[in-house]
């Protein structure tokens, strides 16, 4: 029997991808400009954060920050590296590891 996903983590995922798909097809540029954010840092550093035994807040806080900005920072070094860099790139590759992390918490809330 497969276990319901719980909600908080379905809503990352889908928000991940519905994001990820606005930031690339263009807004006006302040929504732009906060849909990019939300896409490079805040959702995955959140779905990396879920995956922590962390409970209190001002710490979850933190960690969102600092998990999305360090996932940010090694994605967009290794593009540059790679020489393959681009901004649109740069939106899938934390779209993708945004749902990883949040597949990954599935299978942990499954699990208990």
């Amino acid at each position: 029997m497969i276990a319901a996903i719980n909600r908080p983590t379905a809503v990352l995922g889908v928000a991940a991808v519905v994001l990820s798909l606005v930031t690339l097809i263009g807004l006006p540029t302040p929504l732009q400009a906060v849909a990019a954010i939300a896409v490079l840092i805040l959702l995955p550093g959140q779905a990396l954060a879920r995956l922590t035994p962390v409970t209190d807040f001002a710490l979850t806080a933190l960690l969102v920050l600092a998990l999305g900005l360090a996932a940010l920072t090694a994605v967009s070094t290794a593009m540059f590296y790679l020489a393959v860099w681009s901004w649109q790139a740069c939106v899938v590759a934390m779209g993708v590891i945004t749902i990883l992390a949040c597949v990954a918490r599935a299978r942990q809330e499954a699990v208990s």
